[in-house]
């Protein structure tokens, strides 16, 4: 007897499972809306969401940690340049002390906001929210953290006038930071400007970057101007026609840096 059952459920147990299972879906239809049932889904589903919510808060833990070891990393190597900065700084006094130079200028900046464009005159002319009581004066350098902008060039009480490096008159003695080759930078149109003066056998190069040489009683040395994206040769001239762009985007100039030169002291024997 035992047997025969044994092989007859072993024969029809998948249709006593697919019959159970229907029984099953309708009694759960029939009591839908019953209280013990309407329990049991709420509580089903706020052990659902939990879970969701513990699943999910995991892989955030990680990446809040993979970001937090980027972040050290960063500043870890933020530290070091820094440190290096310092002992390079000090390493270069130390050396002009020796070979009986002159030390070099240091600068502090003086904020400024651009709060008028001059649509008279003379084009590429700003103004500005600063003036000399602020401590600007006449022919300081105007710049953002990209590089220069232009030139202060004339100052009342509380605003200054500033000629920017898309002026027409504008000049700025300039060299490649690469191969030390000098030119001046003058402006053609939006951001692009020229830097003549360049000759044919000078090894200039795209991506080559311009910046201010310091032969100038204005700009001092080092500061940025663009990156060259074009050399061309015509004929027989005797210079490069060199384009740079300048890394500062001269149509959304909204705040600037003056630049103050600072009393040189004393260095200590």
């Amino acid at each position: 007897m035992s047997v025969g059952f044994t092989r007859f459920w072993e024969r029809s147990k998948d249709q006593w499972y697919l019959a159970a299972a229907i029984v099953l879906s309708f009694l759960f239809m029939a009591l839908d809306q019953t209280g013990p049932v309407l329990f049991l889904k709420k509580e089903i589903g706020s052990l659902a969401r939990t879970g969701q919510m513990i699943f999910s808060w995991g892989p955030k833990v990680l990446e809040l940690r993979r970001e937090n070891q980027r972040l050290l990393i960063k500043a870890g190597k933020l530290s070091l340049l820094e440190s290096q900065y310092r002992e390079a700084l000090l390493e270069n006094r130390r050396l002009r002390k020796l070979l009986g130079l002159k030390k070099r200028d240091e600068f502090d900046f003086i904020p400024a906001e651009v709060v008028g464009i001059k649509t008279t005159g003379i084009p590429g002319m700003v103004y500005l929210n600063v003036g000399w009581k602020d401590g600007c004066k006449k022919n300081m350098v105007l710049m953002t953290e990209k590089g220069v902008v232009g030139k202060i060039v004339s100052v009342s009480k509380s605003t200054s006038v500033g000629e920017l490096l898309t002026s027409p008159n504008s000049r700025i003695s300039a060299k490649v930071e690469r191969c030390r080759v000098l030119g001046i930078v003058r402006w053609l149109y939006g951001n692009v400007c020229i830097l003549e003066g360049v000759p044919r056998s000078s090894d200039v190069r795209t991506g080559d970057l311009i910046i201010t040489s310091g032969y100038s009683q204005i700009y001092p040395s080092g500061l940025t101007i663009g990156r060259v994206f074009k050399v061309t040769q015509t004929g027989r001239d005797l210079f490069q026609k060199v384009l740079l762009r300048t890394e500062v985007d001269f149509g959304t100039l909204e705040e600037l840096l003056v630049l103050k030169k600072l009393p040189r002291v004393q260095e200590k024997e």
